[in-house]
């Protein structure tokens, strides 16, 4: 890989493919059924750290300073996790009553991406400081964070087959 390619396979274009599934998961969810945006905003817990974790990975093949990647990193991810969380809190708007915990939703969800980009950039510059290979806790993070995931769907399938009562 040459090192322009590597450059443009920064943080930035993780954000945009991030960008373009939450387009792809709103238009899957448009039009709205009446009170039924709780199902989109769902997606607000998790889309913003996950496009924080992924956007270290260029840290795998990026060439240069870890500090110049770190600051890019941080740059994309403040922008990127507003523009992502922005623009699906705005696809689960009715624009009238109903739309009661979209300012809420979205601080939180600013705030759950905001808060794992904090500690992953102290986990990152921690690693770098100590010259520790930052690359395997992150490869471990990810795998972690995979687990849980896991674990949660399987937990949720399985809850789903619970019974109804018939009253």
């Amino acid at each position: 890989m040459n090192r322009l390619t590597a450059y443009l396979l920064g943080p930035e274009l993780i954000w945009l493919a991030m960008l373009g599934l939450t387009g792809i998961i709103v238009t899957l969810y448009q039009p709205m059924p009446a009170n039924d945006h709780d199902r989109l905003l769902n997606f607000g817990y998790f889309l913003p750290v996950i496009g924080v974790l992924l956007a270290f990975s260029p840290l795998y093949w990026g060439p240069g300073s870890h500090w110049w990647w770190l600051l890019r990193i941080i740059l994309a991810s403040l922008i990127g996790a507003g523009l992502l969380v922005g623009y699906l809190c705005e696809a689960a708007r009715y624009n009238d009553s109903r739309d009661s915990g979209i300012g809420t939703a979205f601080m939180l969800f600013i705030g759950l991406g905001w808060f794992s980009l904090i500690g992953m950039v102290i986990i990152a510059a921690l690693c770098f400081l100590a010259k520790w290979p930052f690359l395997t806790v992150y490869k471990w993070i990810l795998i972690v964070i995979g687990a849980f995931v896991f674990l949660g769907t399987l937990i949720g399938w399985i809850a789903s087959f619970g019974s109804t009562k018939n009253a």
